[in-house]
Formats: structure tokens, C-alpha cells, sequence
């Protein structure tokens, strides 16, 4: 799912902090303030303190829309970038086959451009990844920590309130029904196996939506190598003009490299995260009672960085593959709420 330490620690916040100039905008902002201290006030005296309740709370609800918005940023700007860099290479080997100094000035000239512009949409990717990771650290921490108790301190820096509220303020009247129901239903679990399970299935529904993804791109990648090699055969340009070609190509060899190394990254930080899943998941399934709070903050921490340095799945993949991942996370919960209620593993 979707799916980082940012800002201040969340504390006591003034509307002086905001910056004046758009009235509109500063009520709107008084009243997610006021919105959220009510929804901390509603939890702190909620008869039920399950994750799968409050996770419907309106207030999370809201985060839950401008952290999808912070991430839909990062893939725009991810996606401008290979449209720039696809642009160029096809321009440069048209500049190739041409013979035109001309062109061939201009698009050495914008060689140099790309690499600046693309260390800068790196920079604008990379902040939008980091507030996003921020909200839905905030969100989590909220849901763990009233299902278990203690403070939120206890799991690393949050973003004030000040910060949460103009992030929502542009939701305050959008529909929140499609973020309902984000983490299956474990209600029945204790609270740390809750904690645990929501975690793990964080990290279960981003390694198949990682596995699945590169499927698809190196699937691309083969079909425009042969592609490429089909056309060199048909064309048949003389040595000179294919060295010129297959040099132009190198912007975007470079692009479609960096994505499939950036998806195994992810993919090994997953399978890594997933191995002390498993360490945490043998300590809760033993006979001996022991608390494993330190662990879950710990795997938390884990899952918070590879929010904000991950690859970020496209947005019309996530939605194409959502309905299966997440009828499959419904069903995984239901088996392992079974299992816990027939083994006597409750605690």
C-alpha cells in the first residue's frame, strides 16, 4: 500500500505560523486545526481502539487524500522527466540521420540541458516522496499508537499540526470514501499483532506491486531491443550513421536502466524488511508472552525509509492492479484471524 522524518515534532502550534495573504485559505487552515484536536480528542475516548475503526476517522481520511496527492506529485514530475529524455532522443537521432550541423549543434547543446534539468526534477521528486512518507508516518503512528498506548514520540519525528492542516486544506471538501478501509481487518488481533500485520501488509502489497511492475518493463525493454534490431535490418544505414544512432540512444538506455535499478533496489530493501518481519512474526507466534513494541517501532522506522528513497509505482498501474492486491490482503487477514482464533494465539 501505499504507498520519513519531516518537520517539526508535533506540538503546539500557532496560526501565526501561517503565512498571511489568502483569507480563504487561513480559515480553512483554523478549522483542520480545530478539526484535529477534535479527532484526538475523539480517540483518546473511542470505546473502540482497533485500527480497522479508527483508521476511518475523517481527519485520517484527509491525510490519507494529501498524501496520495504528495505522491501523485513525485510520479508527475517522474513522468515529465522520461517524456523529456524520450523527446530528446528521438530528436537527437533524427539530428543523426539528417546531416545537419545545425542540429546536431543544437541537440549537443541540450544534452548538456537534460542532465541539468534532470538532477533538478530528482530534487522536486525527492522532497514530494519525503512529505508524503511524513503524512502517512503521521497516520500510522496515530492508528498504532491508539491501539497500543504510549506516545508518538516513541515512533520518531511527525509532522506539527500546522503542517498537516496545509496539506489537507485543499481536501476539505473532497469525497473520502475511496481511502476507507486502507489496512485489512485484524480488529480481533491483540494490539501489537494488529500493528504487525498492518506492517506487513504495507510491505507485502508494495514487493508484488514492485515485482509486477518490472515484469512490465523489462517486457518493454525486450520488445524495443528486437524492435530496434528489426529495424537496423530493414533500413540497413551504413556503419557510420548506426554508430550515430545507437550513440543518441544512450540518454535513454540510461533512463531505463536507472528505473529497473531503482525498482530492484526497492525490491531488495523489501525482501530485507520482509526477513525481520519474519523474525518479529516468530516472536509473536511463540508460546512465551513477550512484548515486541521495541520491534514494531524498529520495523516502522524500516518501512518509513524506504517510503521516502523507494521507487514509486505509476499511479495507472497501482490502480490497474488494486482490485486483485487488495481482495488477496482481505483474504490473507481473514486466514490469519482464523488460524489465531483456532490455535489459541490471541493475547
Amino acid at each position: 500500500m501505499i504507498n520519513c522524518a519531516f518537520g517539526k515534532r508535533y506540538g503546539l502550534i500557532t496560526i501565526r505560523h501561517v503565512k498571511r495573504g489568502n483569507k480563504n485559505r487561513l480559515v480553512t487552515i483554523k478549522r483542520l486545526l480545530k478539526s484535529g484536536v477534535k479527532f484526538l480528542e475523539a480517540t483518546s475516548q473511542h470505546t473502540d481502539n482497533s485500527i480497522f475503526a479508527c483508521q476511518n476517522e475523517e481527519f485520517l481520511l484527509k491525510c490519507q487524500l494529501a498524501q496520495r496527492n504528495e505522491y501523485s506529485h513525485a510520479k508527475r514530475d517522474s513522468r515529465i522527466k522520461s517524456t523529456v529524455t524520450l523527446i530528446f532522443t528521438i530528436c537527437s537521432i533524427v539530428a543523426s540521420i539528417v546531416d545537419c550541423d545545425t542540429l546536431s549543434a543544437i541537440s549537443n547543446l541540450f544534452a548538456v540541458g537534460l542532465v541539468v534539468f534532470n538532477k533538478y526534477s530528482d530534487g522536486h521528486i525527492s522532497t514530494h516522496k519525503k512529505h508524503a512518507a511524513s503524512i502517512q508516518q503521521y497516520i500510522d503512528v496515530t492508528l498504532f499508537a491508539s491501539a497500543i498506548g504510549g506516545t508518538k514520540s516513541e515512533w520518531g519525528e511527525l509532522p506539527n499540526k500546522t503542517d498537516l492542516a496545509e496539506a489537507i486544506s485543499e481536501f476539505s471538501d473532497e469525497d473520502t470514501s475511496d481511502m476507507k478501509n486502507w489496512y485489512s481487518d485484524y480488529s480481533s488481533l491483540p494490539g501489537e499483532a494488529q500493528i504487525f500485520h498492518c506492517q506487513r501488509e504495507n510491505v507485502r502489497w508494495d514487493y508484488g506491486l514492485h515485482k509486477s511492475y518490472i515484469c512490465l518493463q523489462l517486457g518493454i525493454l525486450l520488445a524495443a531491443v528486437v524492435a530496434m534490431i528489426v529495424t537496423m535490418f530493414i533500413i540497413n544505414p551504413d556503419f557510420i550513421k548506426l554508430i550515430c544512432v545507437l550513440s543518441w540512444l544512450t540518454p535513454l538506455a540510461e533512463y531505463t536502466y536507472s528505473v529497473c535499478k531503482d525498482v530492484f533496489k526497492s525490491i531488495s530493501i523489501l525482501r530485507k524488511i520482509n526477513s525481520f518481519c519474519d523474525q518479529i512474526e516468530n516472536k509473536l507466534s511463540g508460546d512465551n508472552v513477550v512484548s515486541v513494541k521495541q520491534e514494531l517501532i524498529d520495523l516502522q522506522y524500516k518501512i518509513r525509509e524506504r517510503r521516502e528513497v523507494g521507487f514509486i509505482i505509476p499511479d495507472w498501474f497501482y490502480k490497474m492492479r488494486r482490485g486483485k492486491h487488495q481482495k488477496q490482503e482481505d483474504s490473507i487477514a481473514e486466514t490469519i484471524v482464523n488460524l489465531n482464533q483456532e490455535n489459541g494465539e490471541q493475547r
